[in-house]
């Protein structure tokens, strides 16, 4: 497929403005830095966000018009060329209504002002968005992956030029490992320090698939700047996606270095666990914990997805300057780290202190 470029605003205007829905969020908080060649313009619901360049409207996608009077509404389009829609509910198991209201309703709220606008919409999907349950588990991510379903249907009816993004699961950034908020793999990361994960029940060589933060957010950025006005593509890890037992190694090493002892999991066939295994094992946990370890595989279930690899755009998107995947076992250890350090665990090891 190739990349169209040019958007309907004027090539020659010097500088452009962006508005950014979800900018306190997880790709939105790495996507800010890199628009440091834009005007940029949040959204903001709840958290604040600052920067060089940024200013704020609040407002609310899951409301027409953002809930804004008409007059700031019409000068807000009248300033925007381009429109990076991050914003959603990405919470499994959320039953009061707010994933259709943010996550498709809010998209209806959004492609409309983009209309408005006439600017290009750059909406952040998901590259799970087919999920499926497997058995009873995976059933609470099914909502979460219909809604986001339903919301790239709305952008592909909306009749606005737009871009479909689906990024994988988002870890720390490559280097820092720094996150906005905490996900499902730190979550596992935090079962398998406290010991709460002696047995996995899948396949060990079944990839993860996972991808920094800085990566989703450099591709966002080079697909604005170059004005690219259609298409879809996957953020992903592919071909290049870890192992699941090499990526369980990675926070195990790096437990040991904090000295943190922790057992290797053992891993099962999905089918024993849940027939033989998984009955006695989870009734056989406290509450809480058992919370947990449900938690846990909801999430592997989900973005295992039976061994399947992800389709993945990173080396067409190469063209446009996007920076390639870094070393795998590097982002995830710097990921893990950042994690660690803000959970307590004190200083990892570095390679190099260990080799001295």
């Amino acid at each position: 497929m190739s990349i169209q470029m040019t958007g309907p605003r004027s090539l020659g205007k010097a500088r452009r403005t962006v508005l950014l829905t979800g900018a306190s969020g997880v790709v939105g908080r790495a996507l800010l830095p890199r628009l440091r060649d834009f005007d940029v313009v949040c959204l903001v619901h709840r958290s604040p966000v600052s920067g060089p360049n940024v200013t704020t409207v609040p407002g609310d996608v899951a409301e027409p018009m953002f809930g804004l009077a008409e007059p700031a509404y019409a000068e807000l389009a009248a300033r925007v060329d381009a429109v990076i829609h991050c914003a959603a509910v990405t919470s499994f198991n959320r039953i009061d209504g707010s994933l259709e209201a943010t996550n498709v309703t809010g998209t209806e709220h959004v492609a409309a002002f983009a209309a408005t606008a006439g600017a290009v919409l750059y909406h952040v999907s998901t590259a799970f968005v087919d999920t499926t349950a497997d058995g009873d588990r995976g059933r609470t991510a099914v909502g979460y992956a219909a809604s986001k379903s339903a919301a790239e249907d709305v952008v592909r009816s909306s009749g606005v030029p737009h871009v479909i993004l689906r990024p994988s699961v988002v870890i720390g950034d490559s280097v820092t490992g720094e996150i906005a908020a905490f996900q499902g793999l730190h979550q596992v990361a935090a079962g398998l320090f406290a010991g709460i994960v002696p047995m996995i029940p899948f396949d060990p060589s079944w990839p993860i698939d996972f991808i920094p933060a800085d990566i989703v957010a450099d591709a966002i950025a080079c697909l604005v700047e170059h004005r690219v006005s259609e298409g879809e593509f996957w953020l992903s890890a592919g071909e290049q996606a870890l192992r699941l037992d090499e990526g369980v190694a990675v926070a195990v090493e790096l437990a040991g270095d904090l000295g943190v002892r922790v057992d290797v999991p053992r891993f099962v066939p999905p089918e024993m666990f849940d027939r033989l295994i998984g009955p006695v094992f989870l009734d056989a946990l406290p509450g809480k914990i058992r919370r947990n370890v449900l938690r846990m595989l909801e999430f592997f279930t989900t973005y295992l997805q039976s061994g399947r690899l992800k389709p993945s755009s990173l080396d067409q998107l190469a063209a446009l300057g996007v920076r390639p995947l870094p070393d795998q076992r590097a982002s995830l250890r710097s990921s893990l780290e950042y994690w660690a350090e803000q959970s307590g665990y004190g200083q990892a090891v570095t390679e190099t202190e260990k080799a001295a």
